[in-house]
């Protein structure tokens, strides 16, 4: 069996967690809220499987 080291892929760099929250903001700048995106993924997905089945029956039906 080959040895492992237990922290091979921790991180070097120790933050604070405001340190971490502050990181946070930088990256989600711009970004739309959470509730917003499932939204619109789920809209667009049942539009496409609207528009799959109309189509469908359209031409088998």
């Amino acid at each position: 069996m080959i040895p492992a080291e237990s922290r091979a892929f921790a991180s070097q760099v120790r933050m604070s967690a405001r340190t971490d929250y502050a990181l946070m903001n930088d990256y989600s700048e711009g970004k739309w809220p959470v509730w917003l995106r499932l939204i619109t993924i789920i809209g667009l997905s049942a539009g496409l499987w609207g528009a799959i089945i109309w189509a469908a029956m359209t031409a088998f039906g």
